[in-house]
């Protein structure tokens, strides 16, 4: 039995559900990819509220990423 790591993201936590950003052999892996879809979606929150409402705002405040582990059978 062999297993992934599923890098999963979550845009809206009261109203929506995980989905699966992408898979990885290594937790390292779907780590290092959380850590780029966090910095893609900061780059999309700067651009969308100016600094001034960001605190009203807050970056991430209602979204979550995780990562799960998966057993696959080859």
């Amino acid at each position: 039995m062999e297993k992934v790591f599923l890098a999963m993201y979550n845009p809206q936590i009261h109203e929506s559900a995980f989905g699966v950003i992408s898979v990885h052999k290594t937790r390292r892996g779907a780590e290092m990819a959380i850590e780029f879809d966090k910095k893609e979606k900061k780059k999309e929150w700067e651009e969308i509220y100016p600094e001034e409402d960001r605190w009203e705002f807050p970056f991430g405040i209602f979204e979550l990423w995780t990562i799960r582990e998966f057993n696959i059978n080859l």
